[in-house]
């Protein structure tokens, strides 16, 4: 079906309204034509959504060849099948091209599936598969599917479930009976009587000592903090070489002064690059000494921080959350 069939179709949808609602059908026909547009431009995916939410706002029959499309080319072949059937089922004013076309992708895309014939002992149980429901049970009508393996399951409000897996082969009808099983859930174990333990009497005047807690053991202030020594190194270095780029700048900077500055006699005057090596040592000098400066506060911090005792506070009723202070 080409592009220009296709638009034809959406503006016909507007021909055979299913409702009077000026408000849904203006919403409908700007999801249409939309939809229209990204289909157009192959975006198959957006056009589907766009056709899907006009249908929802403006339920004409029509829309379901739109949609029937998209799916197809989506590679939906089973949603594809059930919008084409839906579009001749309920559009009896269709023009007999459009309705040809429907009917020959109908043919198409069946010759590409499967079929399950589904019986269940039980009635009313819903009967899904691979997730989608295909309705209670019984279930009179044959159910499409693509080829391969597919999982079937049934349900009952009142308990029960059965479960199948089944291989589907294109052309073939395939029947699948269901028996639907109680689960059985296990009843709660009574918990085991706590036993009986004897407490040996005390006399009233002989008050037990308290058993004496033993004494701390003291730490040096240089244990526990790694990350403070940490801290002071990297200070130690970052200083290091920013006292070797300080050095190495103004090294250079009085050789050029020498040779092509003030203080020379010709006074050629310095090159570009020449000052610029200059500046390149003065801002690494710069950088070097200020991330010093932040490793020196961060030693600080840490020194002041780091390996200091940390109590838990307890929390009454249930545990949300937890409360630490820190005890300095």
């Amino acid at each position: 079906m080409s592009t220009t069939c296709f638009v034809l179709l959406a503006l016909l949808a507007q021909l055979a309204p299913p409702t009077t609602d000026p408000q849904a059908k203006a919403r409908a026909q700007a999801l249409l034509s939309e939809g229209s547009r990204l289909y157009g431009d192959r975006d198959y995916d957006g056009a589907l959504e766009k056709f899907n939410a006009a249908y929802a706002a403006y339920p004409s029959p029509k829309l379901r060849f739109n949609i029937g499309q998209a799916s197809r080319d989506l590679g939906r072949p089973v949603e594809a099948l059930e919008a084409f059937e839906k579009f001749l089922a309920n559009d009896t004013d269709a023009s007999s091209e459009t309705a040809a076309d429907a009917r020959k992708s109908v043919a198409e895309l069946q010759g590409n599936l499967g079929r399950l014939l589904v019986h269940c002992e039980t009635a009313g149980a819903e009967v899904r598969l691979d997730g989608r429901s295909m309705g209670v049970t019984p279930v009179p009508e044959l159910i499409w599917a693509t080829p391969g393996r597919h999982q079937v399951t049934a349900s009952h409000a009142q308990g029960g479930l059965a479960l199948e897996n089944v291989e589907v082969t294109k052309g073939v009808v395939q029947v699948l009976t269901l028996r639907l099983r109680s689960i059985a859930v296990p009843p709660p174990v009574a918990p085991l009587p706590a036993p009986a333990v004897a407490v040996p009497e005390v006399a009233r005047d002989s008050t037990p000592e308290p058993s004496p807690r033993p004494a701390p053991v003291s730490r040096g202030w240089w244990m526990g903090r790694t990350w403070t020594w940490v801290a002071a190194a990297s200070t130690v270095l970052l200083a290091a070489g920013s006292v070797a780029a300080g050095v190495s700048m103004q090294s250079k900077y009085d050789n050029l002064n020498a040779l092509c500055g003030k203080a020379s006699a010709a006074k050629p005057g310095c090159s570009e690059s020449d000052v610029s090596s200059v500046t390149a040592r003065k801002n690494l000098a710069n950088v070097l000494w200020g991330l010093t400066g932040a490793a020196a506060v961060t030693t600080g911090v840490l020194f002041y921080l780091e390996g200091r005792p940390v109590s838990v506070l307890p929390v009454a009723g249930e545990l949300t959350g937890a409360l630490v202070r820190v005890v300095f």
